[in-house]
């Protein structure tokens, strides 16, 4: 299931960064489970974490040079 694959890999990505689950997803958790299961106003969110995502990615292949 792709929205379980992704979201498992976005706590493990924190969780590698050392980061806490409000460093990356704030205080909004009912906000959180919209996203995962596409309720409307779920986008900002998704855009949310894939930018954090593709942030710690960077990061760590920044890191690798």
């Amino acid at each position: 299931m792709p929205i379980l694959e992704s979201t498992l890999e976005l706590l493990e990505v924190t969780s590698a960064d050392d980061q806490s689950i409000e460093e990356v997803l704030g205080d909004d958790i009912k906000g959180f489970c919209a996203a995962l299961v596409g309720d409307e106003g779920a986008k900002p969110y998704r855009d949310k974490w894939r930018e954090q995502l593709n942030k710690n990615v960077e990061r760590k292949l920044g890191g690798l040079k």
